[in-house]
């Protein structure tokens, strides 16, 4: 709403200053200002909408300063003019903000999972542990390795093990929680993490992900589980890479236990 209110005051104030001027004095550039902010903002449709506003002032504004023309005709001609140009500009502009917006989209995603990647994670995951330590609020963070996943690319072919991989990343968005990080750090490796969630709410939410795993491995036939290491910070760290090893030496304890399970710390409080 601010910003049509913006736009709209400009086309006006535009308007304006192309009665002042009069018509001698060509000040139609002017309009290309609100109707780029409108769809730098509001997409393609708000700039078409913005250009015929700007047209129709443009008319108005120029009709009342006395601008004649031999024949009617070329009012509407002008008009279609000016307002083809507006939406030319206005459309570009929205078209280059949508593809900016993919771009930084995938610069920040895992191509094959639509997961978090490492990068981004590290980003993210720092904001959201800082506002942690703040409301002294526990932090859980899963680290996620899948099981016999190099047979399925052995055996199966690197197609099907891309499909395993894509499978995993949607039950992960299905999962968790929009305020949870899920991210894929490489390979069939994966982290969460559950912001303000304590220990018993973390293990049986972590459990109930590894039984949907091994419920969609099955599902596809696919011989593979998921090991799953996970820390529960009471008092969190000021080091997430240090936080990351913490729970993927989890991990590796809960594949030596026999893969397949879930392996959780606590630290801090009364844990360690």
């Amino acid at each position: 709403m601010r910003i049509w209110i913006t736009a709209a005051f400009g086309i006006a104030a535009i308007g304006s200053i192309d009665f002042i001027s009069g018509v001698e004095v060509r000040v139609f550039p002017l309009y290309y200002a609100p109707i780029s902010l409108v769809a730098w903002h509001a997409g393609r449709s708000a700039a078409l909408v913005a250009a015929t506003l700007s047209a129709i002032a443009w008319l108005v504004s120029n009709s009342l300063a006395g601008l004649q023309f031999s024949h009617a005709g070329f009012w509407i001609a002008n008009t279609l003019v000016q307002a083809t140009s507006f939406a030319t500009v206005g459309v570009l502009i929205a078209t280059l903000r949508t593809a900016l917006m993919r771009e930084r989209g995938l610069s920040r995603t895992d191509a094959l999972t639509s997961l978090l990647n490492s990068r981004s994670f590290y980003e993210e995951a720092t904001s959201i542990l800082e506002l942690c330590r703040r409301k002294r609020h526990p932090v859980t963070l899963a680290y996620i390795d899948l099981d016999n996943f190099k047979a399925v690319n052995d055996t199966l072919g690197h197609q099907a093990g891309d499909e395993l991989l894509r499978s995993v990343g949607k039950l992960l968005r299905a999962s968790t929680r929009p305020s949870d990080l899920c991210a894929r750090l490489g390979g069939d490796e994966f982290v969460l993490l559950l912001a303000e969630v304590e220990a018993r709410e973390a293990a049986s939410a972590l459990e109930r992900l590894r039984s949907q795993l091994s419920d969609t491995m099955t599902l596809h036939a696919w011989p593979v589980t998921g090991s799953i290491g996970a820390v529960t910070f009471i008092i969190i760290p000021e080091d997430l890479e240090a936080m990351v090893s913490a729970a993927d030496a989890q991990m590796y304890a809960a594949k030596g236990e026999g893969k397949n399970r879930l392996q959780l710390e606590i630290v801090g409080g009364d844990g360690k």
